[in-house]
């Protein structure tokens, strides 16, 4: 059976909120052959099955994971990339790393600061 010929395995790595909502550090995933980082992102979400990790990871009013997290694929950020069409391989390793909104009280606005 060519089975394996029609998919591809990519292992998922999350740090930081991510690691913490989803209940773990690495995830592998079984993937159709041709997929690409915004597939990823949807089954990724499936298999993690909690709301809370989707709500850290995808932009609510955006519907897109890359204004809450720095996605690599084999150590190259996807924006050097093809963004979320960028196509994954047997074997990619794509890491989610949360990236640091500030908000509320404590925001302090661009105009409000020095640059040095």
């Amino acid at each position: 059976m060519q089975e394996r010929d029609q998919t591809l395995q990519v292992r998922v790595r999350l740090y930081g909120v991510l690691k913490t909502a989803a209940g773990r550090e690495e995830i592998k995933l079984d993937l159709e052959t041709g997929s690409s980082v915004r597939q990823l992102v949807g089954k990724l979400v499936d298999a993690v099955g909690q709301p809370e990790f989707e709500a850290y990871l995808i932009d609510a009013d955006l519907r897109d994971p890359r204004p809450n997290a720095l996605i690599m694929v084999c150590g190259t950020e996807v924006g050097a990339l093809s963004g979320l069409d960028t196509s994954l391989r047997d074997g990619d390793e794509v890491v989610f790393l949360p990236v640091a909104h500030g908000g509320g009280a404590g925001h302090v606005a661009a105009s409000d600061t020095e640059i040095y």
